[in-house]
């Protein structure tokens, strides 16, 4: 059906029936009206495929694909399944319910018949309604959608306004992925909507809009970096990671930090923010760890990151460009057109796996030098935990080794940690 051809469809059938719930209170326009709800044939009804539930896959599916149209057979699949994928578990207790129980709750659609609140349930019904294996007695119900119908006069921004207010604002039963509401804030902001008109369709604070901005921007430019531009599923599960490292590129941009060396404010921020995302895409390190490299320092603790001290912060990110430097990876662009059949976001999590192969465990080697130098700093003022960790180190050498007795380099550090121990040890019979 066209839009024409749904809004035809739906005017129709409302007025021949009576609605299944009256008075429903909901607020549009800036005002609280009463509106019916009606159980509409989903055949005469569409998906939103802009639905905040599955705004990053859709969007990333459209960057490598096609702009999915949801009156096209085809597509129509795609998106239910996004929909479902999108929580399985929690779809398939809501199948239960909805076989059962019937649709408990509204949902809220367009004049011409587009879904805005409710994708989810109605794709569930759909499902429902066509396994045969359930007898059709029982699921015969499963083809209406309980629903308000607007307007005609609703303006786009009213849709995105009772959309977001309806699936992020009171839809807290299932929740959505982890980066959908920064990519909602990021819609609605470029709809023209204020920080504050977002906070409150979104039930939260102006500062937490504000927020979503800032790290949404710097999720796009890792994904610029890396040539992923708008593929927003190849963020992963890494939004931790990249709310600490927004935290912490703002405060060195804006100099406010604690005792901190002489850094330049963009050239030195700029290499901390590439450092930063090479460690997110390897994603080889838990939370702590990455702090440890980013961390910004307190009057308590100078030396609380590689960043925060500029001896360690040199070694560690000149090391660091030069593993990642050795590595020539074949850009996106050439990918696509070399494997234009591929499932892209399968061909471009394969491209990350072959990069974290070749740099990873260099990577963490050198993590782990910077780590142990970084702790001997905090360390400095306790000289028998030093020298602990040292005889311990010491201790874990495997002698039998063939590079131990044939390499000049480990001959060559031992001279020098005998001249360091006699000098040591001179100081300290003083």
């Amino acid at each position: 059906m066209t839009s024409e051809e749904r809004k035809a469809a739906l005017s129709t059938f409302i007025a021949g029936h009576q609605p299944e719930m009256t008075g429903i209170t909901i607020t549009y326009r800036g005002e609280r009206r009463k509106f019916n709800a009606y159980s509409v044939p989903l055949e005469i009804l569409t998906y939103n495929p802009y639905n905040g539930r599955i705004g990053a896959e859709v969007k990333s599916y459209e960057r490598q694909n096609h702009v999915l149209d949801p009156n096209n057979p085809d597509d129509v699949v795609i998106i239910e399944q996004f929909l479902w994928e999108s929580k399985v578990d929690a779809n398939q207790a809501t199948m239960k319910s909805l076989l059962n129980n019937h649709q408990e709750k509204f949902g809220i659609v367009t004049s011409d018949g587009m879904i805005i609140d409710g994708n989810r349930r109605a794709s569930l019904l759909n499902r429902l309604y066509r396994d045969e294996t359930i007898p059709l007695s029982k699921r015969e119900h499963t083809q209406y959608f309980l629903c308000i119908v607007l307007p005609e006069d609703a303006t786009k921004k009213e849709i995105l306004k009772l959309e977001t207010t309806y699936q992020m604002g009171e839809d807290a039963k299932v929740d959505y992925g982890p980066i959908e509401k920064y990519l909602k804030a990021k819609d609605l902001l470029g709809e023209g909507f204020s920080e504050q008109d977002i906070a409150e369709f979104m039930g939260i604070k102006k500062s937490d809009v504000s927020s979503y901005i800032r790290i949404m921007k710097l999720m796009d430019e890792y994904l610029d970096y890396y040539g992923y531009t708008g593929i927003y599923t190849m963020l992963g599960d890494h939004e931790d990671s990249f709310i600490k490292l927004e935290a912490a590129l703002k405060g060195y941009r804006g100099g406010n930090v604690s005792s901190m060396w002489g850094y330049d404010a963009e050239a030195d921020v700029s290499d901390l923010k590439q450092v930063a995302f090479d460690y997110i895409r390897f994603g080889g390190l838990d939370q702590t760890l990455f702090r440890d490299i980013i961390r910004q320092p307190k009057r308590n603790n100078l030396d609380s990151s590689f960043f925060a001290n500029e001896q360690i912060w040199r070694s560690f990110s000149d090391r660091h460009f030069e593993i990642v430097g050795s590595v020539t990876e074949e850009p996106v662009d050439q990918l696509r057109a070399e494997h234009p059949q591929a499932d892209m976001k399968r061909l471009l999590r394969s491209r990350d796996e072959e990069w974290r192969s070749a740099v990873g465990q260099r990577m963490i080697e050198n993590f782990n030098r910077s780590q142990d130098q970084l702790q001997n700093k905090r360390q400095a003022a306790e000289p028998l935990k030093l020298l602990e960790r040292a005889i311990s180190a010491l201790q874990s050498i495997d002698t039998t080794q063939e590079e131990f007795v044939s390499s000049q380099e480990v001959k060559n550090q031992l001279e020098k940690l005998s001249r360091l121990v006699a000098a040591i040890k001179s100081e300290a019979e003083e």
